[in-house]
């Protein structure tokens, strides 16, 4: 899938492409819509360097309960 906007458009946000890009991927993540594995692929990036990325937008790793307790199950195995 690829967003087309008008360039008239995208010059009134000020942002760059890259910057709109990190924009809508940290706003999915946000939402939980997306993971941040896919937070990373949309950006061409690691899921590490993308929640490195959410410190700019001083948002957090989404962590929670059911992560904790799946991860303590996949280091018990």
């Amino acid at each position: 899938m690829k967003i087309e906007i008008p360039d008239d458009i995208a010059a009134t946000t000020g942002l760059t492409e890259k910057e709109m890009a990190e924009f809508l991927a940290v706003s999915l993540y946000k939402k939980k819509l997306i993971n941040g594995v896919a937070g990373g692929e949309i950006l061409g990036i690691s899921e590490i360097e993308f929640h490195g990325l959410l410190e700019k937008f001083n948002e957090y790793v989404n962590y929670d309960v059911e992560d904790y307790l799946e991860d303590s199950v996949n280091l018990k195995d």
